[in-house]
């Protein structure tokens, strides 16, 4: 269980969002009014909130209500006890650890405007999940960003970070969050494997230098 809220966006803040920003009103035709949604994937530490937490940014100063949820907050376990199973067998690492189908719902949710929607979020510090409340009817576009996203159901965009967790190595030590073990190489090979596939769904590929490789 990683988490990429707190890395340091200037390298991939306002460039990359407002590159990001012009296809999606230009080519993907957002328009002011629209109900959008779009996913943000990639792996550990490749900039996957930073992108998001600047793209909203640039959404809403362009006048775009924009809501952001992470993946992290829908494990099924918090992440100390997630690390624990781990350690237990690497069989535990994997999109299963994510509640998705609840994901899914809460885009449902968006869709539909619905508002009072609870919604579990990680306490690390606790190693607990507490509430949150989303009241969609405020919002025209939601991001949705984690490692496992890009699979699911009702995204309208979907953007892939294609750095990998060896590209990663030292954004991940900044940001001070992850659990410090010989494990953890291991489970970031495996997550490679499985998360490498999702470029081929995605909309629009960012390389590893934060630049828009390919868009559809």
């Amino acid at each position: 269980m990683t988490d990429d809220r707190l890395v340091d966006d200037r390298p991939i803040g306002t460039d990359l969002a407002r590159a990001l920003y012009d296809l999606l009103t230009g080519k993907f035709e957002l328009r002011n009014g629209d109900r959008v949604v779009i996913g943000i994937g990639g792996e550990s530490g490749s900039g996957k909130s930073s992108a998001a937490t600047s793209l909203a940014r640039e959404l809403r100063e362009s006048g775009v209500r924009t809501c952001v949820i992470n993946s992290d907050d829908y494990f099924h376990l918090p992440p100390r006890t997630n690390h624990e199973q781990r350690l237990r067998s690497l069989r535990h690492v994997g999109p299963h650890e994510v509640n998705l189908p609840l994901v899914e719902q809460h885009i449902r949710d968006f869709r539909a405007a619905r508002n009072n929607v609870i919604a579990p979020q990680v306490n690390y510090p606790a190693n607990r999940f507490d509430a949150q409340r989303h009241d969609f009817d405020t919002f025209q576009a939601l991001i949705v960003e984690g490692t496992y996203v890009l699979g699911l159901e009702g995204l309208d965009v979907r953007i892939f970070l294609e750095a990998t967790h060896e590209d990663n190595s030292e954004r991940r030590r900044r940001r001070n969050r992850d659990i410090e073990a010989p494990i953890i190489n291991d489970i970031l090979a495996i997550e490679h494997d499985l998360i490498a596939p999702y470029a081929a769904l995605a909309n629009i590929v960012v390389d590893r230098n934060f630049t828009i490789r390919r868009h559809a």
